[in-house]
């Protein structure tokens, strides 16, 4: 029988699952400080703008280059976050597939 999980994968993943929360923790927490961020930027904008109705300064400071750039800033901090939760679950699909590969390995040598 071939197996989808080498002992190998099994190594990385559990080194992986070991050495990654700090990384983990960190992108979730870049990606909080670029949200707000984003909504400061905004705030600040629109009381800075000029315009008559509050629309009217919505849509200024919405299209002012300082919030463009807020808003990619948090692209960028939820695109950290999710590729490190993905790296985790990764890691955690890996674990689950040896371990039922290894319980059929076992369960199949019980009747041989």
């Amino acid at each position: 029988m071939s197996r989808l999980v080498t002992d190998e994968m099994m190594e990385e993943a559990l080194n992986y699952l070991a050495t990654s929360s700090e990384i983990i923790a960190s992108a979730r927490a870049q990606r909080l400080r670029a949200e707000f961020k984003r909504k400061r930027v905004r705030a600040k904008l629109i009381l800075e703008s000029n315009q008559s109705s509050a629309i009217a300064r919505e849509a200024w400071a919405e299209a002012h280059a300082l919030y463009h750039e807020a808003c990619e800033e948090e692209v960028r901090a939820v695109e950290a976050d999710e590729f490190a939760r993905a790296d985790r679950n990764k890691a955690d699909t890996i674990i689950a597939t040896f371990r039922t590969e290894e319980a059929t390995r076992r369960a199949g040598s019980d009747f041989s």
